[in-house]
């Protein structure tokens, strides 16, 4: 009887064949890496909590320098009274640097974090499954950076912290992140691994693209004057702009117009947003974005656009929007992850919250795990 062990050939998600992480895959799942800024800042400020805590070494050695001296250093003719409360001194700074050092290694290694990288938005995590690091991964870490600063003072550790610079995969990992196999990741503006639900939504988006690809959805396009055939997300619709309602029994949701506005069959689109799975929204009254927007006191009326996101980045109440006399225009209802702006010939921004940003044709807008195009369709038939 002959025994066959089952081998899992299958690759790692995100790995190629030798081992190495596949930067387009953390990219994929919605993986920002940290800024080189906020890293630099955040380490500054776990190095400023040692320098506290040094504070009373540094005042017990400058209160032993005169009993030490006034026995031209034979430590036997110390003063032992004199000499006490600056031995308590140092006992206590010593103490207090080791255990504070000890918690940032034990938090660092499990949950990613130390006291800097949670005060600006940072957490290590394994360049290869996006876990917590591991305790000697960053002690690792750590006795590297000690070690250079015995060989090199000042110019070792910078060097080390500098090295992110000239990362030949552009992730800013610096010598110690590749020492330790580590990953600083920017959870403000991007998905958290450690956010389980989020994660697995994002790598079931990944695991099935030839199925979304295969089904085209329609386009919700319209050159016809807007009638009860237009398909316009209405209040409390519970439909996702990504849904293509093909269920049984289905029918478009009915389009709510206020009663103070003009007869809906005088107005068309003159803007539409292209979502990235080709999805149309013609533009035609003001509404709101979100998982399931609600508006407020004074917003009867708005076209209310439920979106899907598999990478649950889309707060409830995400973005406004309408068309005046300028054009398009947006307004981030102070999203958790914010609102992202590409305009024609420009870098991406962040926009600020509550401030109306009008936007030219061919902007593209990030919500979360979405985004979508500004398209100029046709005019105003009055």
């Amino acid at each position: 009887m002959s025994v066959t062990r089952d081998v899992d050939d299958e690759p790692t998600p995100g790995l190629y064949p030798d081992g190495r992480p596949d930067p387009a895959y953390a990219a994929a799942l919605g993986i920002v890496p940290a800024p080189s800024g906020r890293r630099s800042v955040a380490f500054l400020t776990d190095a400023a909590g040692f320098a506290v805590l040094a504070v009373p070494t540094v005042i017990g050695l400058a209160q032993l320098t005169g009993p030490v001296i006034a026995a031209n250093g034979d430590m036997s003719k110390v003063d032992a009274a004199a000499a006490m409360p600056a031995l308590v001194l140092l006992l206590v700074g010593q103490a207090s640097t080791a255990v504070y050092g000890l918690v940032q290694l034990i938090v660092h290694g499990r949950r990613g974090r130390t006291i800097g990288k949670s005060a600006f938005g940072i957490r290590s995590v394994r360049a290869t499954t996006f876990a917590a690091p591991g305790f000697w991964r960053v002690t690792c870490r750590a006795l590297v950076l000690w070690a250079s600063q015995v060989v090199l003072p000042i110019a070792g550790p910078t060097v080390l912290l500098l090295s992110s610079i000239w990362d030949p995969e552009r992730r800013g990992r610096s010598w110690l992140d590749r020492i330790g196999g580590c990953y600083a990741i920017d959870v403000r503006d991007g998905l958290d691994p450690f956010d389980a639900k989020a994660l697995r939504h994002a790598r079931r988006a990944l695991d099935a693209p030839t199925a979304s690809a295969a089904q085209r959805l329609p386009s919700l396009a319209t050159d016809r004057p807007l009638d009860e055939h237009t398909f316009i997300p209405a209040a409390r619709s519970s439909s996702g702009v990504v849904s293509d309602g093909s269920g049984d029994g289905w029918t478009p949701p009915p389009l709510h117009v206020p009663p103070s506005a003009p007869p809906a069959a005088t107005t068309t689109a003159s803007f539409a947003f292209v979502f990235e799975d080709g999805t149309r929204l013609p533009l035609g009254a003001s509404g709101l974005i979100g998982r399931h927007p609600a508006p407020g006191p004074e917003e009867d009326g708005m076209q209310l656009v439920p979106v899907d996101d598999p990478q649950m980045r889309i707060s409830k109440t995400h973005l406004a929007f309408g068309v005046d006399g300028r054009g398009v225009w947006v307004t981030d209802r102070a999203s958790k992850n914010g609102t992202f702006l590409d305009v024609p010939g420009g870098a991406r921004r962040r926009l600020e919250p509550w401030v109306r940003e009008h936007l030219p044709a061919g902007s593209v807008v990030h919500v979360g795990g979405r985004s979508f195009v500004v398209a100029s369709t046709v005019g105003a038939d009055r």
